[in-house]
């Protein structure tokens, strides 16, 4: 679906992830806070391994194969 480096910003996103357990790479601004797999998401929270992000705080990146 998404190509690695590509940023999430739909729920159907973030859905395939879960599903495909594809990594995911959080940042705030141009600074990296994480990397893991989500395990939740709604319009405005995404679960990693128990850490949840505001999704209009921080951007997260699609790394397959990571």
């Amino acid at each position: 679906m998404l190509q690695q480096g590509e940023i999430l910003t739909l729920l159907r996103h973030f859905q395939y992830h879960i599903q495909n357990a594809v990594p995911v790479e959080v940042y705030r601004g141009s600074v990296y806070v994480d990397i893991g797999m989500v395990t939740a998401v709604d319009e405005g929270f995404v679960e990693l391994q128990g850490t949840l992000y505001n999704r209009s705080l921080f951007t997260f990146i699609s790394r397959p194969g990571y």
